[in-house]
């Protein structure tokens, strides 16, 4: 018997529960004879029911399909009820104060991942230009002057730099004034080594030729019938002058902050007639950065120094410099230090101290301090300031302390510097002209005094390519014993302009003096003052290609024949020309 989805397409009989049926029939019978006929009647009416619906299951064995057919819609209804409105009661607010403690426990989490690959970006830029390591430059000029230049760095060794030089400058005015002439040559070498410890040497060795001639004998102050007239023998001043050095020193810097350097310096200077000098610089440098800019400085430096003419002169320095340098409130820059001296068992103590401070930030500074120490006067510094100083001297250290502030900074690109000092100094050199013999020469004349100094510097860039720089300084000499500070500037004035024309592959360039007549010591003994100083120079130079150029030099064109010592008057107009080649 087949089974379908719908309730119309089962033949089963329907069957009543048992506990509907066993109540009708016990109702059935338990009522009374008219209550009987009517529920007979019902029952039979049921009976004939429950038949049709048999008879039209059984008409519906077989479905078309199963689908169902709804023959009446079933619509339900709710029985009106009333609305019963329930209003809801905030519950009270809880007072009591918990105290939550979370105990979060880190588990770092190791993650590994593959470097990046990092891949600058390429940026185009100008080709370096091919630098070279040598340079020549020969040149000749008037009154008979000759000038030579020459270098060359040897870069091929790595981790070194080594350079060789030689120069010559000499001029020859003897056509107008007797023996008016110089010479000066020099040669030697250079180098540095960096080794891959991190620290380096240095070195070189030099020679230097001086000639200078004794020429004040065609100038007398009292006129004479004749003029003398000498050899260049007699009248020339020869130095030879041998020197060397070497030193050791961090060449990059140390895992503790601590820049070290150690150098020895000698040098051995002969002179005519028969002088000898001799000098030995030993300096020990050391210095601890407790912070970028808060240094720690040692400095220990002994210089010796042994004169010899008819008699033997030793003038042994020994100095000891430890200072500290600080920042105080990133703005203000302290140092604080001191230069203990000993000469001849003579100990002093001089200060070393300095402070800067900004007043208006990027365009004002103001600094004062104060400074001393020892100042050789041997053979070599006062020949090198007076080249017609005797030979025959007393060598002697000069003793200063120095008082100085100022200002300094820069304003619309105008770097500048001015500063105000005072000068405390024992054995102060002046020169004095010696008429007792008949070649002229110089004495170096000591006292104490005191200097009082206005200067200022600045530099600045008045249009593209074109460099101003000048400097200027007032002195102002109070001596205990000598008149004037014989021989010595007052006022000094030096001004240069250098412009490049870039497109011409040229420079060109100018140089101004200015200096005060400086006062000196007649045959009579009266103070005077010479002539004062005017020089004008101008230089040039010109580049034919990338190795080889030409310049030229044009010296006191405005003809200043001034004295700059007393009866050695200088040379006028003087030019220098010549050609320069790299390679």
């Amino acid at each position: 018997m087949a089974e379908g989805n719908s309730a119309c397409g089962s033949r089963q009989r329907l069957k009543l529960p048992a506990l509907i049926r066993k109540p009708l029939l016990i109702s059935f019978f338990s009522l009374q004879p008219k209550q009987s006929f009517f529920m007979f009647r019902q029952f039979l009416y049921i009976c004939g029911l429950i038949i049709a619906a048999s008879t039209c299951l059984s008409a519906q064995t077989d479905l078309d399909d199963n689908s169902v057919t709804v023959v009446s819609n079933f619509e339900a209804r709710l029985t009106e009820a009333s609305r019963i409105r329930v209003t809801g009661v905030t519950p009270p607010a809880d007072t009591n104060r918990r105290r939550l403690q979370y105990l979060v426990v880190d588990r770092p989490i190791a993650i590994e991942y593959p470097a990046p690959v990092i891949r600058p970006r390429g940026v185009a830029r100008d080709k370096t230009p091919e630098s070279k390591n040598g340079y020549v430059a020969i040149g000749a000029g008037f009154p008979g002057a000759l000038y030579g230049d020459l270098s060359y760095d040897l870069s091929a060794v790595e981790n070194a730099d080594l350079g060789i030089f030689a120069r010559h400058h000499s001029f020859n005015n003897n056509g107008k004034v007797e023996n008016q002439k110089s010479s000066d040559t020099e040669f030697g070498v250079e180098g540095t080594y960096l080794f891959d410890q991190g620290f380096a040497v240095g070195g070189g060795a030099k020679y230097t030729s001086q000639s200078r001639y004794y020429y004040g004998y065609n100038f007398p102050e009292v006129e004479t019938d004749s003029i003398p007239s000498f050899t260049d023998d007699q009248v020339r001043q020869r130095f030879n002058i041998f020197d060397v050095h070497g030193e050791i020193f961090n060449g990059v810097r140390t895992e503790a902050d601590f820049d070290y350097k150690a150098g020895l310096a000698l040098y051995l200077m002969d002179g005519n007639p028969a002088v000898r000098e001799t000098g030995i610089d030993l300096n020990i440098q050391a210095t601890k950065w407790i912070s970028d800019k808060q240094p720690l400085d040692f400095k220990l430096r002994t210089d010796f120094t042994t004169y010899k003419d008819t008699s033997t002169q030793n003038l042994n320095n020994i100095y000891f410099s430890p200072s500290y340098t600080t920042s105080i409130a990133g703005r203000y820059r302290l140092k604080i230090g001191v230069n203990l001296t000993s000469q001849d068992d003579d100990f002093d103590v001089f200060p070393d101290v300095s402070l800067s401070a900004p007043v208006i930030d990027g365009l004002l500074s103001a600094f004062l301090g104060a400074e001393g120490s020892l100042q050789k006067n041997n053979l070599r510094s006062l020949s090198g300031y007076n080249p017609w100083v005797r030979t025959r001297l007393r060598i002697r250290n000069s003793e200063y302390t120095r008082l100085y502030g100022g200002v300094e900074g820069t304003i619309s690109g105008i770097s500048y510097r001015a500063e105000a000092s005072y000068k405390i100094v024992d054995n102060l050199a002046t020169y004095v002209l010696d008429r007792r013999t008949a070649i002229p020469q110089f004495q170096v004349v000591y006292d104490d005094g005191n200097i009082f100094t206005l200067q200022g510097s600045g530099t600045m860039e008045l249009i593209k390519d074109l460099k101003f720089n000048a400097t200027v300084a007032q002195r102002f000499y109070s001596l205990e014993n000598q008149e004037k500070a014989w021989h010595l500037p007052s006022f000094s004035l030096t001004a240069g302009a250098n412009y490049k024309l870039e497109k011409q592959n040229a420079t060109i360039g100018a140089d101004f003096y200015m200096e005060n007549g400086l006062p000196y010591r007649d045959s009579e003994g009266t103070a005077q003052n010479l002539s004062p100083l005017l020089d004008f120079n101008l230089n040039g130079e010109y580049n034919f290609s990338e190795n080889f150029g030409a310049w030229i030099q044009v010296n006191n064109l405005l003809g200043n024949n001034r004295e700059r010592f007393v009866q050695y008057p200088m040379i006028g107009v003087n030019l220098l020309v010549g050609v320069s080649a790299k390679f």
